[in-house]
């Protein structure tokens, strides 16, 4: 064997090498490009459900006994289970709201969901965003009107029920009361 031979099977072994390569890159970069794409769309959507959730949170900041907001607040330690501070925040938050015995604990709790509104916004990239801001919150007075007259319609119907199933009551007992002889009577004649 000559040297030119011992070149020629170098240059195809070195060819086979590099087809070998490339059958391995193109049948597996599809795979690799699903998974590059799955993974992506999994951090966007994290990305998506965190602030989905700190918009609700921050929208409804100035009505914390809305459903939504509650609701916003229970999901915290699934949606931002990967951010500690906002984690932490969160139980001083949720402690402070169980602990009855605070000494100006409207203020507390205010100051408290402003920090967590604050760390939510930080891992957000919001860094502009500063607590004077979350602090402010716009709610029209037409909207405090509309929920007092809610309020007083419904204690209204409610005592209207409830008056109404009183006197239904005291009129099934007197219907039914063999000693009232009227009442008796008029039994009589609906039969």
């Amino acid at each position: 064997m000559t040297p030119k031979d011992y070149f020629e099977i170098a240059y195809w072994l070195v060819s086979l090498g590099i087809l070998g390569v490339t059958v391995y890159w193109i049948a597996t970069s599809p795979i690799r490009a699903v998974e590059t794409g799955r993974k992506l769309d999994n951090e966007q959507n994290k990305y998506n459900a965190k602030r989905d959730l700190f918009l609700t949170l921050f929208s409804l900041r100035g009505n914390p006994t809305h459903y939504d907001f509650v609701n916003g607040l229970n999901q915290i330690d699934i949606v931002f289970q990967d951010e500690e501070k906002v984690l932490v925040s969160w139980e001083k938050l949720y402690e402070s709201l169980g602990n009855n015995n605070l000494s100006n604990a409207v203020q507390t709790w205010d100051l408290l969901r402003t920090e967590l509104l604050s760390e939510m916004a930080q891992s957000l990239g919001y860094q502009k965003l500063k607590q004077t801001s979350i602090q402010r919150n716009y709610s029209p007075q037409a909207h405090a009107n509309q929920n007092d007259e809610n309020w007083s319609y419904h204690q209204t119907a409610k005592n209207f029920f409830e008056t109404g199933a009183q006197m239904h009551k005291l009129w099934i007992e007197g219907y039914s009361n063999p000693e009232n002889p009227k009442k008796s009577q008029n039994r009589k004649l609906d039969s």
